[in-house]
């Protein structure tokens, strides 16, 4: 793929992922009415870290490095940071869209903010399947192992309805720019209570999660080129420049402008 598209089924962006790492490639299968995103990278032989942004989406990464085996379970981060991997290692990953992630079968949603733990300690019975795809030679075979074995042990069989994914749908098809109080109205509740259910559920506010999907959407555009620098801010629903700038630089670790200036620099 070429295009990165952000929509109330398809995975956000990780930019380091595909700019910071070589042989990146990526594909886009849909499980369930929603779509799983399959992507892979080999680290640089000099490269330690990756830079990771926030994204509300759930991700299992699988290192394939015959001497250093291992597989971990990633939640959505808060703000931008570096995360650190094995250089020179290849990495297999799967992306699971925030409703996806409202029905991870092994551990909530909310606890795994922040974390990374080994996929072994939350989900036992995984190692063997693990180690099994990182032995596979193909990227292709990589996503059919893994669909086959692992896929259904994450996700929960149930389709994603109610309150939540509902009001997710709202905040992803206005990009971002719905409030508590607009969602509220919609649907008959106290915001009291949407703020609640979010929090107990997914650990973020509305508000969080409304800053997250319209910093996706904004790096989507830039990633795509489909907004100039003058017109982005404006465009994606920011109070002006500064503020554009602010939230960007917190997410992204990186101004608008320097993440221009990487898109424009070949990728590995």
């Amino acid at each position: 793929m070429n295009r990165f598209e952000i929509a109330a089924n398809l995975p956000p962006v990780q930019y380091g992922f595909r700019l910071e790492t070589s042989s990146y490639q990526e594909k886009l299968v849909p499980y369930q009415g929603q779509t799983v995103l399959y992507y892979q990278y080999v680290m640089g032989t000099s490269v330690h870290a990756i830079r990771v942004v926030p994204d509300g989406c759930m991700d299992v990464l699988i290192c394939c490095d015959p001497l250093r085996p291992h597989s971990l379970m990633c939640g959505t981060i808060l703000q931008g940071e570096t995360i650190p991997f094995h250089a020179g290692a290849t990495y297999f990953g799967v992306r699971l869209t925030p409703l996806q992630s409202l029905f991870l079968s092994p551990t909530p949603f909310r606890d795994l903010i922040d974390r990374q733990p080994n996929l072994s300690d939350v989900m036992h019975g995984t190692e063997s399947l693990c180690d099994d795809i990182a032995e596979l030679g193909l990227f292709e075979e990589r996503i059919a192992h893994f669909e086959k074995y692992l896929l259904p042990k994450l996700l929960s069989s149930e389709q994603p309805t109610g309150l939540l994914p509902y009001c997710l749908q709202q905040i992803y098809q206005s990009k971002g720019n719905v409030t508590v109080d607009t969602l509220a109205d919609d649907i008959g509740l106290s915001s009291r209570y949407i703020r609640k259910k979010f929090v107990d559920t997914l650990g973020l506010s509305p508000k969080q999660y409304s800053r997250i999907t319209r910093f996706q959407n904004t790096l989507s555009a830039m990633m795509n080129r489909t907004s100039t620098s003058g017109t982005i801010a404006n465009e994606h629903g920011y109070y002006d420049q500064a503020h554009f700038i602010k939230d960007f630089k917190h997410f992204s670790l990186f101004t608008p402008m320097q993440i221009i200036m990487l898109l424009q620099t070949p990728p590995l």
